[in-house]
């Protein structure tokens, strides 16, 4: 099975092991036999012997020719070429290397991350006997040939070679297999086993007769009934019906079809269907007059299309501007070209509203993307794409991998959400990543946003362009909302008043405004960046706080099963009613969640409906769309949520949202905290007054007199940005530098601060003072998934290549220093 060649060919290859085996090299050199050489191209997945076993790899470069040193390299041959497997276009095998270089991970890494999960495969092997009544006795001496043999033989003749390797459990099994597989005692047959799922099929039916031969059959009642109607739906152009609609169309039974089959009337035969994450029901949308603001800003992308070459466009409008019209009116314009358009969505929520929007325009040329969506869902639209089938891709973050054809157009929508950077290895950012994709393609690249990040803004800010540099980005404005509704009224209620008689969750004039919306039949958002029902839970006898043993982080209590959970690790255990450490009974919870929240407000309006919307609640497949589609349908009076609710949801019906706490956000030890908090207000404050209906949003808060938080009540974009980047420039934050974060985790806690000493030293004496360097420090989650974890963060000028300077800091480290680092570049938590 692991056989080296014998004479090295004179075409070798270099593949990417799709395997998780540590220390990978990028990767690995084979030759190939004569056979495959018309089938090897880069981007295939490929059947290659790796160690003791055989696992499957991505060609990464094209072949190469010409003799290769044998005396210095015995190379192992190929084994197959996995046709029918999906693979990797040019274009996204550049995207690897180009992932590879801005994230400072390995290729293989960057693979896994750009491979379709149903990629991942495995060879299956089975082993049998050439002669079934072998004597294993007539193998000579070895005794562990012979015993090897007899456990075929035992196995039935015929087994995986796992199994087999399991039952005969010697220590020199390798070896032994060989010699039998070479002496022609065993033969090999293999299979490849994807993960995952296969094609779907469903059995067709086809009408074959003609009219003349239709009139002379035989045929009774029923049978004449089903061949009517397949002949109807031929003339509508529909060839072959699934024979489950059939029959139920026809209300006949499968006995009634056999007869016109074998009257050869009609044939019945498998085909592959398409799995549909979702199908449009009702008749398609046309564009609708635009607005004056719609009208400039389509007018200023079509420029820009027409041009054919890569631009940046910033499309700044307000919430309820209708920017989501400008992208369906963009997208219509590089279908005419025939090119294709991505759209890049920050969550899953919105997804799942705006696809319908794009479905309900352009039908079977959008194919969704998300992480929500079933192996076989994905794996079809996958192939649509890659085949061209579908012009139009819509999803998450993961959706900017997708095999699009000839792309035109790259739209990110809610472009300053923290969502669309990656936080696992490797730590992309998809907002960056379809910007390299629209420069690859010469496509144009928008991004949208009411409140837009700092960075975007900068770029195309023509008065920062005068002291800095000219703008990267055109900035396209819609400062008014559609059919020119009022943005919502804000209204602070500040909670330091309400707090003096005794605490309270709702402030008195927010409990009026929401009895007067339920009263009319209104809808109310109210939106707490937190979920659970309380923040932890404390003894009042002896201050006693429940805590995560494998996070250094209080756990939060969830009331609908009386369970204790950190947010970190995935821990849940019993809530307890007794102290652990005093027997107390006074354990009480502290803080709240958004499960309060909803069993407040039942408690004091028993007669309304609510929703709630946040992890907890969305955990299983579709969850998302069907509470999104719940509540725009009117079944539930008020919604609650976490900042799932705040983000591009559009509810005619919502004329109220209530900010249960503004500090949530605030106070995180984050440079970003007061841009978030501003971002967050603002886009929930844009769920309000979306329809006919005025809107008024109340903001609870401790901190009323905050820069970001006044900004957020004047809805006052360029007041908040004036005012925070005036300490950032100060500061040398982003967007004036580009910071890096060096996180070390390690089980022992010192050993772990030494080695981010060491790493800090290497730091400094690498970059050679061409970027500072803060720290280390523990990190402020010191300890997760018992893992304790230490922090420095290296902060370099606009001119500094940072991933160059960082991949010169790794090159310099040694094996000793890497080991449970992550190298987070443009970070959007330090935490």
């Amino acid at each position: 099975m692991n056989e080296v060649s014998s004479t090295v060919g004179t075409c070798t290859v270099n593949v990417v092991i799709n395997h998780e085996i540590p220390d990978l090299e990028p990767f690995y050199t084979y030759s190939v036999p004569d056979h495959l050489v018309d089938q090897v191209k880069p981007g295939r997945l490929v059947h290659v012997p790796f160690g003791s076993a055989e696992v499957i790899g991505t060609v990464w470069t094209p072949i190469i020719w010409g003799d290769v040193n044998a005396g210095s390299m015995r190379l192992r041959p190929l084994k197959a070429v996995l046709d029918d497997a999906p693979h990797l276009e040019p274009e996204q095998l550049d995207m690897v290397a180009w992932l590879a270089q801005e994230c400072c991970c390995d290729i293989g890494t960057a693979m896994k991350c750009v491979t379709p999960p149903w990629m991942g495969a495995r060879v299956e092997i089975t082993t049998s006997l050439v002669d079934p009544y072998l004597d294993p006795d007539t193998l000579g001496s070895s005794v562990a040939r012979r015993h090897l043999a007899a456990t075929l033989i035992n196995l039935g003749g015929t087994a995986k070679y796992d199994e087999i390797k399991r039952a005969c459990d010697i220590p020199t099994f390798g070896n032994t297999y060989r010699q039998l597989l070479q002496q022609r005692v065993f033969v090999e047959t293999r299979r490849i086993v994807r993960t995952g799922v296969s094609a779907k099929t469903e059995r067709v039916a086809v009408l074959q007769a003609d009219s003349t031969t239709l009139k002379s059959a035989m045929l009774t009642e029923k049978q004449r009934n089903l061949i009517s109607q397949l002949a109807e739906w031929a003339t509508e152009g529909v060839a072959q019906v699934s024979v489950s609609r059939l029959l139920e169309q026809v209300d006949v039974g499968p006995s009634v079809l056999a007869a016109v089959v074998n009257k050869g009337l009609v044939t019945v035969d498998n085909r592959q269907v398409r799995r549909a994450p979702l199908t449009h029901i009702g008749p398609f949308t046309t564009t609708p007059k635009l607005t004056a603001c719609q009208a400039t800003a389509v007018g200023e992308i079509d420029k820009a299309l027409n041009v054919g070459e890569y631009s940046k466009i910033l499309l700044f409008g307000v919430t309820a501007s209708g920017k989501t019209e400008v992208y369906l009116s963009a997208i219509s314009k590089i279908l005419q070209q025939g090119k294709s358009a991505m759209v890049l969505l920050p969550e899953i929520a919105l997804t799942a509203q705006v696809a319908d929007v794009f479905v309900a325009r352009f039908g079977d040329r959008v194919a969704l993307l998300h992480s929500n969506l079933s192996e076989g869902e994905r794996l079809d639209e996958w192939h649509r794409l890659q085949k061209n089938e579908a012009q139009i891709v819509v999803g998450a973050r993961s959706a900017v991998f997708a095999p699009v054809q000839n792309l035109g157009l790259v739209i990110v929508d809610e472009e300053h959400e923290t969502s669309y950077k990656q936080e696992s290895t490797p730590r992309y950012n998809a907002r960056a990543a379809a910007q390299w994709r629209a420069q690859k393609d010469r496509a144009v690249l928008v991004l949208g946003s009411a409140t837009p990040s700092l960075e975007s803004f900068y770029q195309a800010d023509e008065t920062e362009a005068v002291a800095e540099a000219e703008p990267q980005a055109a900035l396209v404005e819609m400062p008014e909302r559609v059919s020119n509704r009022p943005l919502p009224a804000v209204y602070i209620a500040d909670m330091r008043e309400e707090f003096k008689n005794k605490p309270v969750m709702f402030s008195a004039r927010l409990l009026d405004e929401m009895a007067h919306r339920f009263a009319k039949r209104e809808q109310v958002i109210l939106f707490l960046n937190r979920r659970g029902y309380a923040q932890f839970i404390l003894c009042r006898d002896c201050g006693w706080t429940a805590r995560c043993a494998s996070c250094d982080v209080s756990l939060t209590y969830h009331a609908h099963d009386r369970s204790l959970r950190c947010h970190h690790c995935g821990f849940i255990g019993p809530a307890p009613s007794l102290c652990a450490v005093c027997g107390g009974s006074r354990v009480r919870g502290f803080g709240i969640g958004t499960e309060r929240v909803e069993e407040e407000v039942r408690a004091l309006f028993p007669e309304i409906t609510t929703l709630r919307m946040d992890r907890d609640t969305t955990s299983r497949r579709g969850d998302h769309a069907r509470l999104i589609r719940a509540f725009r349908q009117r079944e539930a009076d008020v919604l609650i949520g976490t900042q799932m609710v705040a983000k591009g949801l559009d509810f005619p019906f919502v004329t109220l949202v209530g900010v249960i706490s503004a500090d949530t956000t605030l106070n995180m030890p984050d440079f970003r905290a007061a841009e978030r908090t501003f971002q967050l207000l603002a886009q929930v404050a844009g769920r309000a007054g979306r329809g006919e209906l005025p809107g008024e949003v109340f903001v609870q808060t401790f901190t009323p007199e905050h820069y970001a938080i006044r900004c957020a009540l004047s809805h006052d974009y360029r007041q908040f940005y004036n005012t925070e980047m005036l300490y950032r420039r100060e500061l040398k934050y982003p967007p004036f530098s580009r910071f890096v974060n060096l996180i070390v985790a390690g089980t022992n806690e010192a050993a772990t601060c030494a080695q981010a000493g060491e790493l800090a030293r290497l730091v400094r004496r690498v970059t050679d003072e061409k970027a500072d360097v803060i720290g280390p420090s523990a990190a402020p989650l010191a300890k997760l998934k018992d893992l304790y974890r230490f922090h420095c963060a290296l902060r370099a000028p606009l001119s500094v290549n940072v991933p160059d300077l960082m991949r010169d800091v790794l090159s310099a480290a040694p094996r000793s220093l890497k080991q449970g680092l992550t190298v987070d570049i443009d970070p959007y938590s330090m935490l």
